[in-house]
């Protein structure tokens, strides 16, 4: 009989009404269960209180609340330590979840493979103004997030947004601790699978993704990405889009002119990506440009 730990890393979200979805689905499965929150020192005290109250009212949930901020790696290995069970399933706190079978369908194909990912959905509509840039993103990257289409290339198409796994394995692999900010730990991650040679099953579960930042948050973040992958381009380049086209540039002496453009219209792109009708196109090649600048 499979036994379910359930581990959230949670940073300034009210994970209140997930938590009980996830209960309730826990303990309708007849198993051994338990959800684990951990809260990465939220500068939010309210929403710890509501997560704190949340957690306690639920029999099966415990939270954890750190006196420093871990980063985004490292929290969640220690959710792993935390934890008591032979499956894992880690997922981010910024969720709904897709149906009421989300637990069931991941269980019921937990012994086909040792990792499981059912993928991520967005809102088709937009839930507020000044999050179009991140919205648009996600929502032409869903069209390219079905089963199918993940399964063809494994282990580049992890995520750990939603993801099972065995708990023996995960141990043994671990995310990379210096990953400390956003952006790029999955890429390394779904890197180690591969070389352990590790059975990646994609399945269409998804958890529904409702924290979508607001347009300069999100740039933001993807400038720290951008600089999570410049600094690890010799570990995971082959697994990266923008890497392989950084290479290429590199190769053929072309990066000054990305650069060059960068320091011309970086200011410009800028404008048009935190605006109210960003470009994926501009989103593109200014994250192009971005990395051919850094040093």
């Amino acid at each position: 009989m499979e036994t379910l730990s359930i581990l959230i890393p949670v940073f300034n979200w009210d994970c209140s009404r997930l938590l009980a979805d996830l209960h309730s689905q826990g303990a309708a499965l007849g198993i051994p269960f338990e959800i684990i929150v951990a809260d990465d020192c939220s500068t939010d005290k309210e929403v710890v209180g509501i997560n704190r109250i949340a957690a306690a009212g639920l029999e099966f949930c415990r939270m954890i609340e750190l006196k420093e901020n871990i980063g985004r790696a490292s929290i969640r290995n220690l959710l792993a330590d935390e934890s008591r069970y032979t499956k894992l399933m880690f997922m981010d706190c910024d969720a709904a979840v897709g149906s009421s079978s989300f637990l069931k369908d991941y269980l019921s194909v937990a012994d086909r493979a040792a990792v499981v990912c059912g993928g991520v959905r967005h809102p088709d509509i937009i839930p507020e103004p000044g999050v179009e840039l991140r919205w648009r993103y996600e929502k032409k990257a869903d069209l390219m997030r079905s089963a199918e289409i993940r399964g063809r290339n494994p282990y580049s198409r992890f995520t750990p947004f939603s993801f099972l796994i065995d708990r023996e394995l995960f141990m043994k692999i671990r995310f990379d601790e210096s990953f400390r900010e956003y952006g790029y730990e999955d890429v390394l991650f779904g890197r180690q699978l591969e070389h352990e040679g590790v059975r990646i099953l994609h399945i269409d579960n998804p958890l529904i993704h409702l924290g979508l930042e607001q347009n300069e948050l999100f740039l933001a973040k993807t400038e720290q990405a951008v600089r999570n992958a410049f600094q690890h381009r010799d570990t995971i380049d082959d697994s990266s889009t923008l890497l392989k086209h950084y290479k290429r540039l590199s190769k053929w002496r072309m990066r000054w002119f990305f650069r060059l453009h960068f320091h011309i219209w970086g200011g410009l792109m800028k404008q048009n990506l935190t605006g109210r009708n960003p470009g994926l196109k501009v989103f593109s090649f200014y994250k192009l440009c971005y990395i051919c600048s850094l040093k």
